[in-house]
């Protein structure tokens, strides 16, 4: 895939944040090649986020090479983009919840996983996982999908791309302590569904694998 020639910003500071995730959002003092490169090894973690989140992941494949094609044109224009990953995963997460509010508008998420839970979990898991495993995985997801839309993406954002609360409030164009406050009603959800040991021991490992 070919990546969008992504502008430096003129900025030559650097701040690494503290998360995994903060820590890509370097730009401001990257080079082009060296943007593309971390977008290059972004995409699939970007794609994985988008498929936590709508279910169906040619859909989020779709998704993120729209947004990284609108990147390239806005590069083209001469305009800037600071945190590419950040804007990239903003504009991929409108499209796929454009594109379902058109097409699955009466399909919930978790009737979606269900019918899905048989499918593709090496793609989410990797090699390797044992049969409990992948029935573990198979709750956690399911349970996510039972969350509030916000919450959902506030808890794939959290666990899945290590996001601090103040990178969540941006992706999502909320208050942080809006972000805050849906992380912790979620948290909860997810704990009534899957105990409140899972919720860290199991959920982080599962979603983050």
């Amino acid at each position: 895939m070919r990546l969008p020639p992504f502008l430096p910003a003129t900025s030559t500071h650097v701040r690494v944040g503290a998360s995994t995730y903060g820590r890509r959002e370097r730009a401001a003092a990257l080079d082009e090649q060296e943007i593309r490169d971390f977008l290059a090894a972004d995409y699939r973690r970007l794609v994985g986020a988008l498929t936590l989140l709508s279910g169906n992941r040619a859909a989020a494949e779709d998704a993120v090479q729209e947004a990284l094609a609108r990147a390239w044109e806005r590069s083209e224009r001469g305009q800037r983009i600071a945190a590419p990953s950040a804007w990239v995963m903003t504009v991929a997460m409108n499209l796929i919840r454009s594109r379902f509010r058109r097409i699955l508008a009466e399909r919930r998420a978790h009737e979606r996983l269900r019918d899905r839970s048989g499918q593709d979990h090496s793609s989410y898991l990797g090699s390797g996982r044992s049969p409990s495993a992948v029935g573990d995985a198979i709750d956690v997801r399911r349970a996510l999908a039972a969350l509030p839309r916000r919450q959902r993406e506030a808890t794939v954002l959290r666990y899945y791309l290590g996001m601090e609360v103040r990178e969540i409030a941006t992706v999502l164009g909320i208050a942080e302590g809006t972000a805050k406050t849906t992380l912790h009603r979620a948290r909860r959800a997810l704990a009534r569904a899957l105990g409140e040991s899972r919720v860290d021991e199991e959920a982080t490992d599962i979603v983050t694998s």
